[in-house]
């Protein structure tokens, strides 16, 4: 993996995540507090909903390009591909008029899965369906532009197209048309970055020349991609809130809120680093094994040590103010998800255990392993849920989650140990990161009691200030931590290695 390149790119992306990252928090705010948690429940229950048949409809595409393209540069064949990228349009585009067909003839038959919760839920998923294909384009075309590292002008569009989502969804919940309203903002900001985004993308494919090469037929991407639909369903059964499916239907919107509300505020904060360079991560790999297979053991553990450099403060800091941050943020509405939401900081910060052993399997070409894989964790959280959240509600939701994730990391471990020789997890500078990070997580203690927002921000400069002293006194950042941040073009990279 060039981590030059890797680096490089990853400057741009983590400005155009941090864009999102910023109107995400705002839209969320405004959603929750324009809806209310009667009509947030419903939302709740639509956005795995739409998650689902974007994954069906996407067919894999996205990570075929991120593991094709670099491949096509290094060995040729962009004639073939592009092809094929052709065949697969068509094949989405006809996947999603049938899946539009269902959710048209089930009309409010829906609610009656609900045990009659979720009034207009048909009506919201025709609507959420109709304008997923536009979020498919674009997540062609992203693949695309970060395959080739080019996310300078992706980051500008993210930044303009996001204010205009804002703007659009300020404007639409103004004037009444709730969860519509908030769908048809995201709708046109994915439009509007697919057209801005589309003649970059062409330009990269035009730079490769050449019609034989790498063999990149339909054939050969279907038997990448596929399985990354299976994978993509099951996933989002064991790492998204799709409990809230379950609460909805055994105990209304309000708990299906709730829960949402709890999953998705850590989930957004935890996520802004590897969602970021997950998809460069990916093609640096995919590059990186093409030359030498024998280097992609070091790469996973690079990518461990970027993940908890960079992951650990923000549970820390999530864990501690997170019981007294909802309420003060979403109002005292959604007091009742404050305690879940803290503790889902801890859970989702060692779910990323697992992370670089899966992309480890999709690199070496093995997405159905990850499918199999996801496929047990994903019967033992079902079979977990169903149990559980019938009798105990939101706890009942919360701990089929936190025992999975725990499952997913012995599982995958053992899965990548025996198909990528030398594979190593390192454990001793991720126990490092942990026990860094725990003084500042105590600060829940004192967050609870003194909760006012004066009282909060200086308890969390106290904690931010807690963690650089934790971090510099356990020596986290050791000859190879300091050597990677060096080599990364973020802004006060040399601030960063003093206090560290």
């Amino acid at each position: 993996m060039s981590i030059e390149r890797v680096s490089g790119a990853m400057y741009w992306s983590v400005i155009a995540k941090a864009t999102r990252f910023g109107a995400g928090i705002i839209s969320n705010i405004l959603i929750v507090r324009s809806l209310g948690a009667t009509d947030w429940g419903i939302y709740s229950v639509i956005k795995p909903l739409f998650a689902f048949a974007s994954t069906i409809i996407m067919l894999g595409a996205g990570n075929a390009i991120l593991r094709f393209l670099p491949l096509v540069r290094v060995r040729g064949g962009i004639d073939s591909f592009m092809a094929t990228l052709r065949r697969l349009l068509a094949v989405q585009i006809a996947v999603w008029i049938g899946l539009l067909s269902v959710v048209y003839l089930a009309g409010d038959s829906v609610q009656a899965i609900f045990g009659g919760h979720f009034e207009g839920l048909g009506y919201y998923l025709l609507f959420a369906v109709g304008f997923v294909i536009f979020d498919i384009f674009l997540g062609l075309v992203t693949s695309i532009v970060q395959s080739w590292y080019e996310t300078k002008w992706y980051a500008i569009v993210t930044l303009i197209c996001n204010v205009i989502y804002v703007t659009l969804l300020i404007y639409f919940l103004s004037i009444g048309t709730g969860i519509v309203g908030i769908l048809l903002s995201g709708a046109i900001v994915n439009v509007a970055m697919s057209l801005l985004l589309l003649p970059q993308a062409r330009r990269l494919l035009a730079t490769e020349k050449g019609s034989t090469g790498e063999d990149t037929g339909i054939g050969t991407v279907f038997r990448f991609s596929l399985p990354f639909v299976a994978t993509g369903l099951l996933n989002l059964i064991v790492w998204r809130q799709s409990e809230v499916l379950f609460l909805g239907a055994f105990h209304g919107e309000t708990a299906a809120g709730y829960f949402g509300l709890a999953y998705t505020m850590p989930q957004l904060l935890l996520e802004f680093v590897p969602l970021t360079i997950w998809p460069l991560v990916m093609a640096g790999m995919s590059e990186a094994y093409a030359r030498d297979p024998g280097k992609l053991p070091g790469a996973v553990a690079l990518y461990y040590r970027l993940l908890y450099v960079l992951v650990m403060p923000i549970a820390a800091l999530g864990f501690a103010f997170a019981r007294p941050l909802v309420p003060l943020i979403y109002g005292n509405e959604m007091l009742p998800a404050a305690p879940y939401a803290q503790l889902f900081f801890v859970v989702f910060s060692y779910s990323f255990l697992y992370t670089p052993l899966s992309m480890a399997l999709y690199v070496t070409g093995k997405s159905w392993v990850n499918m199999l894989v996801f496929t047990f964790l994903a019967v033992v959280n079902i079979g977990l849920d169903l149990a559980l959240i019938p009798r105990y509600g939101l706890w009942g939701a919360f701990f089929p989650v936190a025992l999975v994730m725990i499952l997913g990391v012995a599982v995958f471990y053992i899965v990548a140990s025996r198909i990528v020789r030398k594979i190593y997890i390192p454990v001793s500078f991720i126990i490092r990161c942990y026990l860094a990070a725990l003084p500042t997580a105590a600060l829940s203690l004192t967050a609870v009691r003194w909760s006012g927002p004066a009282a909060l921000l200086l308890q969390i400069v106290a904690g931010a200030a807690l963690l650089i002293a934790c971090f510099r006194f356990l020596r986290v950042m050791g000859p190879k931590e300091r050597e990677l941040i060096a080599r990364l073009p973020i802004p006060l990279r040399g601030a960063i290695l003093k206090l560290l």
